[in-house]
């Protein structure tokens, strides 16, 4: 993310593709901020959604964050083009 904040006034795309991007890394993050501790609070890592009501909602933070994370990877990779 360090990374990304350095680079994100040099891409050549339009504002909204860098606020996505922006979005997509704050969601990611703040995801696995919240399952990952909740995980090793409950004891369950997240990896299916069967369990109880906590290991689901580890597995939904985990694949939120995922998502999220896949999100900026792919609009990180759109502006790194355009801008070249």
């Amino acid at each position: 993310m360090f990374t990304v904040a350095a680079l994100l006034s040099s891409f050549a795309v339009a504002a909204s593709v860098k606020w996505g991007l922006a979005i997509a890394l704050i969601v990611s993050s703040y995801a696995f901020c919240f399952s990952l501790p909740l995980a090793a609070l409950v004891g369950h890592r997240g990896l299916s959604s069967e369990g109880p009501a906590v290991a689901k909602l580890v597995y939904v933070g985990n694949m939120l964050g995922a998502a999220a994370g896949m999100a900026a990877s792919l609009l990180l990779v759109y502006a790194g083009f355009v801008s070249l």
